[in-house]
């Protein structure tokens, strides 16, 4: 077992909101991440760091705002097996049509930069159906 540290820094992007903190997990999963069994290891609120432990495994740690948006709103870090302690940082970035997500620091796998831009097309266009939808409400309302 080895100590994964998370800190989240501090940003005015989601400054109240708390962002979870996932680890895979295929032998006690709470939730599927990105179709990945996964268990929580806890919440970060603006600027806090925490200290988790983790298996020697290579393990995928995910980061999601909630249940709801955790299918275009997630990001992850592929934690590579070892024994030494791992250290992530990352922020709340602005982007108002993904939730304004979490992002890990210094990510240049491209896998999950390709999830990355998934994330994006999907949270648009929930936004652009969101938009329509209250269109369309609010015409119908206008004609009763």
């Amino acid at each position: 077992m080895r100590n994964l540290t998370v800190k989240r820094n501090k940003t005015g992007v989601a400054c109240l909101a708390k962002i979870k903190i996932y680890v895979e997990d295929r032998v006690t999963p709470e939730t599927d991440i990105n179709d990945v069994p996964c268990r929580k290891l806890g919440d970060l609120k603006n600027g806090e760091e925490k200290t988790f432990v983790i298996s020697n495994e290579e393990v995928r740690v995910f980061a999601i705002a909630d249940n709801l948006s955790k299918s275009y709103c997630n990001d992850y870090y592929k934690v590579p097996a070892g024994s030494e302690d791992v250290y992530l940082s990352g922020k709340n970035r602005y982007n108002p049509f993904k939730g304004n997500p979490f992002y890990f620091d210094g990510v240049t796998d491209e896998e999950v930069l390709k999830n990355r831009k998934k994330g994006s097309k999907i949270g648009v266009l929930v936004s652009i159906l969101a938009i329509i939808a209250g269109f369309a409400i609010g015409f119908a309302i206008a004609w009763i």
